[in-house]
């Protein structure tokens, strides 16, 4: 029998514990013996539910004891390293520099910041920490693979530290290595597969073999599948859409030709490594201001659509967007935005557009889908496969670069099906694990937070983090 591992810790993902118990059963139906090994001792910062008497108070319940016969059912054997010391892994200087890359990426999405400079004496802390424990989960890992032997290791993302120290551990070792993920391209899912969701050029490259067998028309049904939930109010697939105008309250589109610009919100790409740092623009603001500028020599109408995410960041990030924004603003007296809060739907904005530029966001793939000319001006997940322009640094942005042209929908028809054919169905319920839904936990279940064991930093830090979304929010224009 062919035996897995999958490494796990709670608030791996958003949906944790129905991810990986459902992983645990599709293994189990393809004659694997499985063994879950809980990392969670190797963290920083908990992500563990508050303490189950604060849960009683505010009417709550994690069924901690039907997740523990779930993986009694599916016969999964767990693990717990971290009790123990074990041997140090030697590591190579490459080795080394992806561990950091990994560090630094978790440190940037932690503190909400486009970038860690200048670098705080508790960044600096946070960082000798996550170090330390990425290597402890390092050696750990080594040693509980050598003795359990997989055939195959299952990592949740592979993006942050300790995810990272367990590809480089299987790595050591020569052992196979898939990811799992929250779904992306479907509701109720979870992502399985050879290729990390973040590297940009392995999953493109992938596409072409991917799609080989699948019809024009099986993929033709697949993307329009995934664009119309995308666009359903309060899709899975888009928590955005909830909050956005009903697309049958469309207004007429005015004459003349009009440009929309959208912002993006992915700040943890700046850590992803040479594959997403390809062009030479400050900030995304410098490179929308120059093609605003080509665009209105035509007489083009211009819109700026702000991503909502703008809300969850730190006021430091919140407050320099909207200074660039409002200079944007300054120089382009008849561009038109549309903030954060604004409940404009911007699929009925990318209707209105003869022309859509973007940084990444995911609405220039979701435009080439619906026909429209795309420029984007940084790396994006689908920018070799989709028929779209880029715009990496000035020389590029000319009269003639921004022409329009008949697009061809079937590159990015064909790497959104790529997406939804990785995606397996969760196979049990948010309400069997917990009393509340995981996904979009209450406002008490999120001041409830403040009590799990953590360091009082961290507890400041989210006391901090709420406070920044409220006061972000009640700052749209």
């Amino acid at each position: 029998m062919k035996t897995a591992a999958i490494v796990h810790y709670v608030g791996a993902t958003a949906k944790s514990r129905r991810v990986v118990a459902s992983l645990c059963a599709d293994l189990r139906d393809q004659g694997y013996a499985t063994h879950l090994i809980d990392i969670g001792e190797f963290t920083t910062i908990s992500q563990q539910s508050p303490p189950s008497w604060l849960l009683w108070l505010i009417g709550h319940k994690i069924h901690t004891e039907h997740w523990l016969r779930v993986l009694q059912s599916l016969g999964v054997t767990q693990h717990f390293p971290g009790n123990q010391t074990y041997p140090v892994v030697n590591i190579t200087a490459e080795e080394e520099t992806v561990l950091a890359t990994a560090v630094e990426s978790e440190l940037l999405t932690y503190f909400r910041r486009e970038h860690l400079e200048p670098s705080s004496a508790w960044i600096r802390e946070l960082r000798k920490l996550l170090w330390s424990n990425a290597r402890q989960c390092l050696n750990a890992l080594v040693s509980v693979f050598s003795e359990i032997q997989p055939d195959l290791v299952l990592i949740p993302n592979g993006r942050t530290s300790r995810q990272r120290s367990a590809r480089v551990a299987a790595e050591e070792l020569n052992v196979a290595i898939e990811f799992y993920e929250n779904g992306r391209a479907r509701p109720e899912s979870y992502y399985r597969g050879t290729t990390q969701p973040h590297d940009r050029i392995t999953s493109q490259a992938e596409v072409a073999g991917f799609m080989e067998d699948i019809s024009a028309k099986q993929v033709h049904a697949l993307a329009s599948e995934w664009l119309d939930t995308r666009m359903s109010s309060g899709s899975g697939t888009n928590s955005f859409s909830s909050q956005w105008e009903d697309q049958s309250l469309i207004k007429p589109t005015p004459a003349g030709e009009t440009a929309v610009f959208f912002t993006s919100s992915a700040d943890e790409f700046l850590a992803f490594g040479p594959m997403w740092q390809i062009d030479s623009w400050q900030s995304q603001f410098q490179a929308f201001d120059e093609v605003m500028s080509v665009f209105e020599e035509s007489d083009i109408r211009l819109i700026l659509r702000v991503h909502p995410n703008l809300t969850q960041k730190s006021r430091r990030y919140f407050r320099a967007a909207v200074e660039e924004i409002e200079s944007l603003k300054n120089r382009h007296p008849q561009l038109t935005i549309h903030w954060h809060t604004s409940s404009v739907n911007s699929y009925d904005l990318v209707r209105q557009a003869d022309y859509v530029v973007a940084e990444r966001s995911t609405i220039g793939l979701e435009a080439s889908l619906m026909g429209k000319p795309v420029w984007v001006t940084q790396a994006a997940q689908w920018d070799l496969v989709a028929d779209v322009r880029q715009l990496l640094a000035s020389s590029d942005i000319t009269r003639g670069a921004l022409e329009t042209w008949d697009v061809e929908p079937a590159g990015a028809q064909r790497f959104v099906a790529y997406w939804m054919l990785q995606e397996h169905p969760l196979r049990f319920s948010w309400q069997e694990f917990a009393t509340w839904n995981l996904d979009v936990p209450p406002t008490l279940l999120r001041a409830a937070n403040l009590f799990v064991k953590n360091p009082w930093w961290h507890r400041l830090h989210l006391a901090k983090t709420q406070l920044d979304r409220w006061s972000n929010s009640l700052a749209g224009r």
